[in-house]
């Protein structure tokens, strides 16, 4: 037969002391789904080399106990004794609750610095809510969140979760930043928050302030960086945030339209984003960038190796050459060119001189009709030369953008480079 605990057991159990607070340097990486944390926690931990999981959660779970807890406390007020929760300590269980999770994380990262991603997807935004007790158990945390408009982040949620019901993804982005904006101030100088645009078009400067913020190397700096230029995780659609999207241009209807302004209008006008859409601050026009493995809507390697298509800068990448009629193709699928005419890169071959490749760009529409076209023939050692390509007028709905290159003439060893340098739609 089992001991009975004693009477000091129980009391401890009934009756815990708050866990000290701990003195390692955990990173909260917070915000929407499909707002860049992605993004951001690989930059952290494959970039910077912080220790991370791809994804926490746990947080999530803490402040969901926490809620249930006082649920269930708040719905039964004081009974004069009839009901045995009256002498429930529900304070005490918090303690309970808090001490666990405290520990779970101190037995996974026992010491120095760590990042924990955890994006939010639960209505309420637990994750982005549990922030100030976070602070109170790891007193030299930092916390970046991630921020992006809500009709963008929601085409995308939409794009990636299809069968989660549009209301909810509208909620849910509502939510977290109602959420953000009720909790940051109780963060003191403990947060920085980084827009989903600032990382694609600025990757230099959110770069240097996250070090600064943070306190990285220059080795961490520049690792930050090269992911923000070259890994773009779970990316669903090319980078245009020099343009904000109207609903109509999401591709909403009249009532998918109105639950979005009914869900959202006011954590929009929080947030400083504007309903109409329309050109940004700042036009960097529609970006094409160095493709990823990651997301169905992602860019298509076609035709050459993965090793043959490398980002060389913030803006540029290569696309082969393969052998001699061999034709590389990336292509853009469900492209929204939002009011785009004119397409524009450069192009230079990395090679011997006798050797030529024809660089080429094509639009087709959703029937796979050709709606524009343009190549460039250019020689190895020559400068940049512009490719550019006008585009009919009129609504071209959703396209599909191909990007090619092919070697015509002369040889080369496998070390030559066919490169693209900042192909972009402009209005």
């Amino acid at each position: 037969m089992q001991d009975q605990p004693s009477h000091a057991d129980t009391a401890s159990v009934l009756h815990p002391l708050r866990r000290p607070a701990n003195t390692s340097s955990p990173i909260f990486v917070l915000g929407s789904v499909r707002s860049g944390t992605s993004a951001m926690g690989y930059a952290l931990t494959h970039g910077a080399g912080i220790p991370g999981h791809d994804e926490g959660h746990v947080s999530t779970l803490l402040q969901a106990m926490l809620n249930a807890a006082d649920l269930v406390a708040s719905n039964f007020p004081g009974s004069g004794g009839r009901y045995l929760l009256d002498q429930f300590d529900t304070p005490a269980l918090r303690t309970h609750v808090i001490n666990y999770f405290q520990a779970f994380f101190e037995q996974r990262y026992p010491e120095g610095r760590w990042c924990d991603k955890t994006p939010s997807d639960f209505e309420g935004a637990p994750a982005v809510r549990v922030a100030p007790l976070l602070l109170e158990m790891f007193p030299n945390a930092r916390f970046i969140y991630c921020q992006r408009r809500g009709i963008e982040n929601v085409l995308s949620r939409v794009t990636k979760f299809p069968q989660t019901p549009f209301w909810y993804h509208c909620r849910s982005w509502a939510t977290t930043i109602l959420a953000w904006h009720e909790v940051r101030a109780r963060l003191g100088d403990r947060w920085i928050e980084v827009r989903q645009e600032q990382m694609a078009l600025e990757p230099e400067k959110v770069s240097d302030e996250l070090a600064a913020f943070l306190g990285l190397s220059a080795e961490q700096r520049d690792g930050v960086l090269r992911t923000f230029l070259k890994d773009r995780p779970e990316q669903s659609r090319p980078a245009g945030e020099g343009h904000e999207l109207s609903m109509k241009e999401a591709g909403w209807d009249p009532g998918l339209q109105g639950v979005f302004l009914r869900e959202c209008s006011a954590a929009m006008a929080l947030a400083g984003y504007s309903i109409e859409g329309g050109a940004a601050a700042v036009d960097h026009g529609l970006k094409l960038f160095y493709s990823t493995s990651e997301g169905a809507k992602g860019a298509l390697l076609q035709g050459l190796p993965r090793e043959a298509h490398t980002p060389i800068n913030r803006d540029g990448f290569t696309l082969g050459p393969g052998p001699i009629g061999t034709r590389g193709v990336l292509v853009y699928p469900d492209f929204r060119l939002a009011g785009r005419r004119r397409f524009q890169s450069k192009v230079r071959v990395l090679g011997p001189s006798g050797l030529e490749i024809e660089f080429a760009v094509e639009l087709r529409n959703n029937f796979g009709q050709r709606i524009a076209y343009a190549s460039k023939l250019v020689r190895g050692g020559e400068a940049p030369i512009d490719l550019d390509v006008m585009l009919p007028a009129g609504d071209l709905g959703i396209c599909m953008v191909y990007l090619s290159t092919e070697a015509k003439a002369g040889s080369h060893a496998g070390s030559a480079q066919a490169v693209w340098l900042s192909p972009t739609f402009f209005a």
